[in-house]
Parts: structure tokens; sequence; C-alpha cells
């Protein structure tokens, strides 16, 4: 397992063996085969979030298989193939769960690919389906069209029958959001957005931001009014809000975590199994995935920090 015993950079995350007890009540053993490597991670490491009590386990989503299971268990069996998000403790080769955090996966669907899409994929469920019902005829802007969630997020809109303006930093990444299925790629700060959108001949009905203030006065600007607008992320920094603009437009802010639209297991089930559905259909088919062994969690860290690549990471146990 790779263990944190203080805050800091990448170096603090310590790669060592420890035996797992037996699952206790409603707990189950789980050998995992993919972990899920998140930006999150990183704020938890460097102290941007707190701890509850160190060391920790970094982690939140991973694939694998159910090797035991504790009493009262009736949600899976040993042999099952299962995956997890937002479930603190993944950085290690077994791991005991709550039963209760598993989403059964399809039988072809690889580990690496749920672990590389089950937490951004339910968070982009949670916008897609609650935040704004996407459909036919929405018009749909995402910034960070090519990280983490954008890049699921944004063809899923496609999918789902809407026009979505991918929003992206650098002519650089252009490619990337091409190959993704993206049709209308536009760079910030060049000026090609409102043109872009202009031509649309409509207003964008819903900005699903994952960036913050790099590329947030210039989205806002296109809105329509009465638009909903998502506060994703801030990679680049909180953006700056004039609340009263937003407000004389009717354009209110929305931030919550994924889990506020998971309220339920029976909701959970239902979004994954909408995201395994996409998954069948190819909608996430050009979505690049690097992997990384386990015992090398730190560089995983370091590289996800340097965006050298804008492929989900994944770390492999070593069997």
């Amino acid at each position: 397992m790779v263990r944190l015993y203080r805050h800091g950079g990448p170096d603090q995350l310590v790669y060592e063996t420890e035996a797992v007890r037996s699952p206790g009540v409603g707990e189950v053993l789980l050998r995992q085969e993919a972990i899920g490597v998140n930006f999150v991670d990183t704020y938890f490491r460097s102290g941007a979030f707190p701890l509850r009590a160190p060391p920790a386990v970094l982690g939140g989503e991973g694939a694998g298989v159910v090797e035991a299971v504790g009493p009262e268990v009736s949600l899976v069996a040993a042999g099952d193939c299962v995956g997890y998000y937002f479930s603190p403790g993944a950085y290690a080769a077994k791991r005991l769960i709550a039963a209760a955090d598993l989403i059964p996966l399809p039988a072809d669907i690889p580990a690496r690919e749920a672990a590389a899409l089950l937490a951004n994929g339910l968070t982009a469920w949670g916008r897609l389906h609650r935040v704004y019902r996407v459909e036919p005829g929405s018009v749909v802007l995402v910034s960070g069209a090519t990280g983490g969630v954008g890049s699921v997020l944004a063809p899923w809109a496609e999918h789902l029958g809407a026009t979505v303006v991918a929003l992206v930093s650098s002519p650089q990444r252009i490619s990337a959001a091409r190959a993704l299925g993206l049709q209308h790629v536009v760079v910030a700060g060049t000026g090609e957005l409102k043109k872009t959108i202009d031509k649309l001949g409509a207003g964008v009905d819903v900005f699903y931001d994952t960036v913050g203030r790099a590329t947030f006065a210039e989205a806002v600007s296109v809105l329509r009014d009465g638009a909903t607008l998502d506060l994703l992320g801030t990679a680049s920094g909180p953006p700056e809000l004039d609340t009263a603009d937003l407000k004389r437009r009717g354009i209110t802010p929305t931030q919550s975590p994924a889990a506020e639209y998971l309220p339920d297991r029976a909701t959970l089930l239902t979004a994954a199994g909408d995201l395994f559905a996409a998954w069948h259909v190819g909608v996430f088919r050009n979505r690049p995935i690097r992997t990384y062994p386990l015992s090398e969690t730190a560089s995983a860290h370091r590289d996800l920090e340097a965006r050298i690549s804008e492929a989900a990471i994944v770390l492999l146990p070593e069997q």
C-alpha cells in the first residue's frame, strides 16, 4: 500500500507492505486490479484538504475482485468483479471496503477502464442529468474538455444530442479534444469562442466549468440569460464572480459534490448503468489511459501535477 505520513510533495507518498485483516460486518476484502488517481488526491497529499488522521492511504476510486466477504454481506460475493468511487483508502493492492460502496462491473469492462472512468463518469452523470438535463438541442460549453471530468462529460453530452463547444487552454490540446469526437473546439483567449457561439445562433444553455479563473470571464460572456453555471473545478484558481451581473442575467451558479446527486444505492446503480451503456456504444473509446505501478505512485502524482499528459492516470498493483 501507499501511505502518507505527513502533508507535502509526492515524495511523502511511501510504498510499504502490510497485512490486511479479515473483513468485518458489512465489509469486503477487495483484491484491486486498478486504482484511479484523481487531482483531488493531490490536494489531500499537499494539505490543501485536511486529512482526518495521518498516516493515511489516499485515493478513492478502484476496481478489482472480491476475495472475501464479512458477516451480513449479501450485495456481492467472492469472485465478483466490482468497482467503486469516492471511498477513501484506494492506494493499496488489497483493501477493506463497505459492500454498500461497490458497483458490479459488466464482464467486458476491464478493471483499468473502470478505475479510469467511475469517479469522473459518475460526476458527469450528475451534471448531465441533475444539474441541467442535457437533451437534443441543448447548447453546452465545457472548459477543460480534455481533462478528467471534461473528457467524459463533453463526449457524453454530444451523445445525448447536445451541441457541445469544447474550450481548451492551448492549440496543443485541440487534437486531444478532436480525438474525443468533439466537433466544436475553441482555444481560450483567441476570440473564437464568441464567433463560434454566434454561428450556432443561440447562447449557451449550460456552462460546465472545470477550470476556474483562466477561462471564466470569457465563457460567462457567451451564456444566455437564465443559463446554468456549474462550477465543477478551479484548476487555474477560483473564478471572480460578478454576482450583480449574474443576478441581472438570471444566472445562478451551482457548486455541489457529486455525492449530492447520488443520494442512495438505487440512484448510484442507475447512474452506473447509464455510464456503462455509454461505454458500450463507444462514447469514451478514445479517452486515453496512462498506467503506473502502484510502487510508483509518487511519479504518478508528479506527472499529474505537471500536466504532462491528458490521459487518465491508473495505478496497477503488483500481483
